[in-house]
């Protein structure tokens, strides 16, 4: 029998989500999970959420607190970010945002966009946007 449940309970997302981890572990699957923050004054002001599969860099969410945004700390962010990735043998980073959120940042930093969504929120329209990109080789 299917049952809904809204708020999901976190033992649910829990369970959830640690039957589909040991699925890929015995697949072989691997998924890296990283964070990178930025601290002030003993208090967090920025970070990222990353992990690295299939040799792909996915960008988890990017926070900075709301007075120090246009500061280059998401940028600064990204870029490590990336390097973490490709530390871990990333070949190419995706991330996905909102057409309300931050659709012009990532194209500045290189990533091209491979998908949209279209729908609405609060009563206006609303696009999940997809971006990738591809890293150089090493030489």
């Amino acid at each position: 029998m299917f049952e809904t449940l809204d708020p999901v309970p976190s033992e649910i997302a829990t369970a959830i989500s640690d039957g589909l981890n040991a699925f890929n572990e015995s697949a072989e699957i691997r998924r890296e999970a990283f964070a990178i923050v930025w601290r002030e004054n003993g208090g967090l002001i920025a970070g990222i959420t990353a992990s690295v599969s299939f040799s792909v860099l996915f960008i988890g969410n990017l926070w900075v607190a709301e007075s120090l945004r246009l500061s280059g700390i998401g940028r600064k962010l990204m870029a490590a970010a990336e390097e973490e990735g490709r530390r871990r043998a990333a070949v190419a980073a995706c991330v996905d945002t909102l057409s309300t959120q931050a659709p012009d940042f990532y194209p500045k930093l290189g990533y091209v966009e491979f998908g949209r969504v279209s729908g609405h929120a609060g009563g206006r329209p609303v696009d999940r946007i997809w971006f990738r990109k591809e890293f150089a080789a090493a030489t």
